[in-house]
């Protein structure tokens, strides 16, 4: 799979060779949506939380005879009615698609399926770090301008020069992470994914030991 290669010009200076095992797969919908719905839930705040009749500490024990007190009908004393019993529609912090746990094969093929994705709508690139030490924020701002693009994801590098992550630090509707949290729910969210060639080298070393790792485990199992 080739990736075109950026410069600070925004022009295409060339492309760079890709793995078809990270880059070249064909993107399943559901394996995306379960790893984006774990993530949505592990960064919600879990503010308000109550506890149903299910939930609450207390005798199960009927309190009264069904019949013959000249009283109500009642259970047990979780019942919502009751001072100190369960919450009846009380606020929930488990959301309708909440994933408590996701497998780490899950999460790791997510992101497999994710980039190549973006990679087939044309929507990753390689960025070409400038030598030169005066970079500005102005200058990332043209350069999005330069790509038509409205918001852009950049992965650097831990190693990256402190000039450079400096200068993508502010741009509007813009982000910038190390390759090593690289994760679904931002290659989703930004429209242009834009790498640092020592990222995208990085990334794409992890994820095809990965790949083949799982691929051997598979055939291992097959032949017994």
């Amino acid at each position: 799979m080739k990736i075109e290669e950026i410069s600070i010009d925004g022009k295409s200076i060339g492309t760079i060779e890709g793995s078809d095992k990270v880059f070249k797969v064909k993107p399943r919908k559901d394996i995306i949506q379960q790893v984006v719905d774990w993530q949505q839930n592990r960064n919600f705040k879990k503010t308000g939380h109550t506890k149903s009749r299910g939930e609450v500490k207390g005798s199960r024990k009927k309190i009264v005879q069904q019949k013959g007190s000249g009283g109500a009908r009642h259970g047990n004393i979780t019942a919502p009615i009751f001072v100190g019993g369960g919450i009846a529609h009380g606020p929930r912090h488990r959301g309708k698609n909440a994933v408590k746990k996701l497998n780490k094969k899950v999460r790791k093929l997510g992101l497999v399926h994710a980039l190549s994705a973006k990679a087939s709508q044309k929507q990753l690139a390689i960025f070409t770090e400038p030598k030169t030490t005066s970079l500005k924020t102005k200058h990332f701002k043209n350069f999005l301008k330069n790509i038509k693009s409205k918001s852009a994801l950049f992965i650097h590098h831990k190693n990256a020069a402190k000039e450079f992550v400096r200068s993508i630090k502010n741009i509007p509707n813009s982000k910038k992470i190390e390759d090593v949290g690289t994760n679904v729910y931002d290659l989703l969210k930004y429209e242009k994914i834009l790498f640092t060639k020592e990222s995208f080298k990085a990334i794409e070393e992890r994820l095809v030991k990965w790949v083949i790792k799982i691929l051997l485990t598979t055939l291992f199992y097959h032949q017994l």
